[in-house]
């Protein structure tokens, strides 16, 4: 094999060795800047999410470390950032609970990094199986109502520190009611400090949108936070953090205990696939570039076993890091990697210097750049073109922030199929009909000047045949029949568009060419495809029907009817030019 190719084959199941040769200086500036920020929110949203799982809080930060490197060199996204995620995080803290009798945490531990492996196995079997095909049921509805719902989720678990007040509810709403129903207890240096973040932030963005302004605001608050001790004023700051680095290996732990973690497992592996295949699609339609679905199972696979084998915890898809990567002019995978470096360092060496950066900072940058991801336009968008697409984005929304990622996003895959099923069984038709001077057969109800041929009937069926709309086609054709003013003697399917016929629509078929038969009605098919005819060849229907009513286009079914009107009339049929005289 040629070099060249072999690289390409390597690549693509790598992508990230492509960072060795599609990278430029300026590339590399901006995405510099980006890990800068990544980075620095990193750091104590790793601490906080350890903190929900139940281990130590420097797991955070190596889990997040080897989380952005394995899914920097396997990953698709050139934007998405893995890492400790709130969702992921109490998911797991539920998985783990029952399992662990008394305070036991190196146990919990183990098992923490138990449940990463299990997830990293199972979405290397999704990757290694191509099911990326699951990503194809996300459709355009849904996508929106996801980015919308996962908003107010970043948005809800950021009020309390924005309030300065302590976050004890893990769903959206009993986080808004937490807040509202603790106003009077509001630090309000604290909530004036978030504000005032959060002002200078958009008018950052309005003016100097190309300046870093979630990293100058970490910058001057820790140093602000720094000379003013505004930790002993009641503002909330990260604190002392003590970050031993984990040790590397497999975790300690019980057959049974993989028995016990396999539905978290499951679950977990497809709340990071689905969220985080969203949110990477998002950004591959906004910078135009491909995301690969099944390499989207790799790269989870890659970042959930490197954090299993470094004693961390399941990660994921981070939307809020993900969202300020892209705002800051992030443009590879590189971002990761140096991100990963960044909190490396920090984790090893200057941990102390972010005791006193404000908590209220790092929620500030989420909830700024979570506003940013809300897209209500789209959804305004949708109503206009299709009002039902618009309340499937809405259903959506509404779900993820009610019932959870998962759980909403599989009910707008339920209600997406439902949608599509209904359509099918009641699908677009038409009758068919000459127009004067043009060529081929058009739709009667579109055009006025159409008209049919008297004793034939063309019926056009808009969508596959199958059971839910099998009926439907048989009483449309009854109806079209009996209420003809002339007797009908043929009945032609124009299946141009029917690609696909189930069992109940090849019995249903049948049984319409008896009781036309039974009438003296023809039933014919005109302009089947390959898939359609063989299946009418193993159902035996085109045996019944017989080869002579199975045309190959609308004009050749016109042509036979009118040669055969013409025959029994004794005549020429007009319009048609005889047949060529014989070669000798």
């Amino acid at each position: 094999m040629h070099p060249s190719l072999r690289w390409r084959s390597v690549a693509r199941g790598v992508p990230g060795l492509r960072l060795t040769r599609d990278t430029s200086r300026q590339g590399l500036v901006a995405d510099l800047l980006s890990a800068l920020t990544v980075g620095a929110m990193l750091i104590p949203q790793g601490l906080a999410y350890a903190q929900i799982v139940g281990v130590r809080p420097a797991a955070g930060l190596y889990a997040g470390i080897a989380g952005m490197l394995g899914y920097a060199l396997f990953g698709p996204s050139r934007h998405l950032i893995l890492g400790p995620e709130a969702g992921a995080a109490i998911l797991t803290a539920s998985a783990l609970a029952p399992l662990v009798a008394g305070a036991d945490p190196v146990r919990y531990a183990s098992l923490a990094a138990l449940l990463a492996l299990m997830v990293g196995v199972l979405s290397l079997l999704g990757g290694l199986l191509k099911a990326g095909a699951l990503a194809d049921f996300l459709s355009r509805p849904i996508l929106v109502g996801y980015v919308n719902g996962a908003a107010l989720i970043i948005i809800g678990s950021q009020l309390a520190k924005l309030f300065g007040l302590e976050r004890k509810a893990d769903d959206f709403a009993g986080q808004v009611f937490e807040v509202g129903a603790n106003l009077q207890r509001a630090h309000v240096p604290t909530l004036l400090l978030g504000v005032g973040i959060i002002g200078v932030l958009v008018l950052l963005r309005r003016f100097l949108p190309r300046a870093p302004g979630p990293l100058i605001l970490v910058v001057l608050t820790t140093v602000a936070g720094e000379l003013l001790q505004w930790g002993q004023g009641g503002i909330k700051v990260v604190g002392s953090i003590s970050a031993t680095p984990p040790a590397f290996g497999l975790p300690s732990v019980r057959f049974g205990d993989v028995r016990a973690l396999l539905p978290a497992a499951l679950s977990l592996a497809l709340v990071n696939y689905a969220s985080s295949v969203l949110t990477g699609r998002i950004y591959a339609d906004r910078f135009r570039y491909r995301l690969d679905t099944n390499q989207e199972f790799l790269g989870q696979a890659a970042a959930n076993l490197a954090t299993g084998l470094t004693q961390g915890f399941p990660v994921t898809g981070s939307d809020s890091r993900t969202a300020v990567n892209a705002a800051m002019g992030g443009r590879t995978q590189w971002v990761g990697v140096m991100a990963s470096v960044v909190v490396l360092v920090f984790a090893l060496f200057f941990t102390p210097l972010l005791r006193n950066l404000p908590l209220v900072t790092l929620a500030s940058i989420v909830i700024v750049a979570a506003v940013y991801l809300m897209d209500v336009g789209s959804i305004v968008g949708l109503w206009r073109v299709r009002p039902v697409e618009a309340l499937l984005a809405v259903a959506t929304m509404l779900g993820v922030v009610v019932l959870g990622i998962l759980q909403g996003i599989l009910i707008a895959v339920v209600l997406a199929l439902g949608d599509l099923i209904r359509r099918a069984a009641r699908p677009h038709d038409a009758v068919l009909g000459e127009r004067p001077g043009e060529a081929g057969y058009h739709d009667i109800e579109r055009y006025e000047d159409a008209q049919t041929i008297p004793g034939l009937v063309i019926y056009r069926f808009d969508a596959p045949l199958f059971f839910a709309n099998a009926r439907y086609l048989r009483e449309e054709a009854r109806a079209l029949v009996a209420g003809s003013r002339t007797p009908v003697r043929w009945f032609v399917l124009d299946a141009s568009a029917v690609f696909d016929l189930d069992v109940t629509a090849a019995e249903g078929l049948e049984k319409l060419r008896r009781e036309f038969e039974e009438e003296g009605v023809v039933l014919g098919i005109a302009e089947a495809r390959a898939p359609l005819r063989r299946l009418l060849r193993r159902t035996g229907l085109a045996q019944r029907m017989g080869p002579e009513n199975l045309h190959p286009t609308v004009e050749e079914a016109v042509r036979s009817f009118l040669a055969l009107r013409a025959g029994a009339a004794g005549r020429r049929p007009e319009g048609i030019p005889p047949a060529p005289p014989a070669m000798h």
